[in-house]
């Protein structure tokens, strides 16, 4: 189950980065860059590792990406972390998407077709350890920018009502993965707790994208896995449903 739930998250970042890829857009360079530079240079240092196959969790550039991982997951939108609407939006969650999607995609290429989605389960299992920190960010990272798209559409949101339906399935993908593993038994008690903080945290930011009806059906996820949290972390569930049913209802949302 968890692999299924973890490939099904891995793809929902990729889809949802492709969405935008094409929008283009810049920023004025900012005088925090080193921070983002030190993000890009691990997640660069560690897809050069990724082309020779997977590194051991020990190796050095798997622990600087984490580290670096961990550390944005603290200061994405604050000065040493800051957002710059697209580019940062490529620079932060796209590389994240691409990394998680190297790790589930190892061997793919070379096994036979019917055996591709088995072959992705597994990687997707086997390094979890290296892939969660990574993953929680990119969710986060899409959420922190949700509101710069809204504001980026605009008035014009049937323009683009294209790339920014993918921009919702994504999102919904997003959220709904993260659900599910946070419900997931086998899924150690820390981490489920951390992927519910995380959501309480982003799930209002989430909700900008979505429709009412895809509020209402991860609200009822939300219910699903609160039944299975511990009580001392029931409270922080009921946060994120709130936050997915109270957030307002604007241009993205109602398209």
């Amino acid at each position: 189950m968890k692999s299924r739930l973890f490939r099904s998250t891995a793809c929902a970042i990729i889809l949802l980065l492709a969405a935008c890829d094409d929008k283009g857009g810049s920023a004025p360079a900012d005088s925090t860059a080193d921070t983002t530079a030190a993000f890009t240079a691990a997640a660069d240092a560690l897809s050069a590792k990724l082309k020779a196959g997977a590194p051991a969790a020990s190796d050095p550039a798997v622990k600087a990406f984490e580290a670096e991982s961990g550390k944005a997951l603290q200061t994405l939108g604050t000065p040493p972390l800051p957002l710059r609407g697209f580019d940062s939006y490529e620079d932060l969650c796209g590389k994240t998407a691409t990394l998680v999607a190297a790790y589930v995609n190892i061997g793919v290429d070379k096994a036979p077709e019917a055996s591709k989605a088995e072959l992705m389960n597994r990687n997707a299992t086997r390094y979890l350890d290296q892939l969660f920190t990574p993953l929680l960010f990119s969710a986060h990272c899409s959420a922190a920018h949700m509101p710069f798209l809204e504001k980026d559409a605009g008035d014009d949101v049937a323009a683009k009502a294209a790339p920014l339906q993918q921009v919702r399935s994504g999102a919904y993908g997003q959220v709904s993965g993260l659900l599910q593993m946070a419900g997931d038994p086998s899924l150690d008690a820390a981490r489920r707790r951390r992927i519910v903080d995380q959501l309480g945290a982003d799930a209002a930011n989430f909700a900008i994208i979505l429709s009412p009806t895809q509020r209402q059906e991860l609200g009822a996820g939300v219910d699903a896995v609160r039944a299975t949290l511990p009580d001392a972390d029931k409270a922080e569930a009921d946060k994120v449903k709130a936050a997915l049913a109270g957030a307002p209802c604007g241009p993205l949302c109602k398209m």
